[in-house]
C-alpha cells in the first residue's frame, strides 16, 4: 500500500469512528423512538464498516 493510500485509510477509518460516536450521541438526545432506531442502525453500519476498513489493513 503507498503512503497515500495508507493517509486515506487512516483518514477513512477516522471519519468513520467519528460518526459511529455522532450517531450514537444524537440517538441518545433525541426522543422520538423511530428516529432513534435509525441512528442507532446508521452507527452499527459505521462500526461495520470501521471493521471492514481495518480488516483490509491487516491482510
Amino acid at each position: 500500500m503507498t503512503p497515500k493510500e495508507l493517509m486515506y485509510m487512516e483518514d477513512a477509518l477516522g471519519m468513520e469512528q467519528q460518526l459511529q460516536t455522532k450517531c450514537n450521541d444524537y440517538a441518545s438526545k433525541v426522543q422520538d423512538a423511530t428516529l432513534q432506531n435509525t441512528l442507532r442502525n446508521l452507527a452499527t453500519q459505521h462500526q461495520k464498516h470501521y471493521s471492514c476498513l481495518l480488516n483490509q489493513l491487516n491482510q
